[in-house]
């Protein structure tokens, strides 16, 4: 096999993409799947790097761990969570 039949691939850049992002939250909401809404959340999270998020954000860092990790935020965390994120 050549390396010419192999397409580059990023998970990265994905995962930083926030239509990309949006689009697999949305699909978690529609089939009703909560546990997947917090597993994109954590996957982008790990992207952008968890400590910077941290300090760009008022939560504390165990706030931010249980979010991530099926505590049931509110939808307060979440937002703070979504908008350290945001570009």
């Amino acid at each position: 096999m050549k390396n010419d039949d192999f397409i580059e691939y990023s998970p990265t850049a994905e995962l930083l993409d926030e239509t990309f992002i949006a689009k697999a939250l949305w699909e978690c909401l529609k089939t009703n799947d909560p546990e997947g809404v917090m597993e994109v959340i954590e996957a982008h999270l790990e992207a952008v790097n968890k400590v910077k998020a941290a300090q760009k954000t008022d939560l504390a860092r165990s706030t931010m761990y249980n979010a991530i990790r099926g505590k049931n935020p509110t939808i307060k965390t979440l937002a703070k969570l979504v908008n350290c994120c945001a570009a």
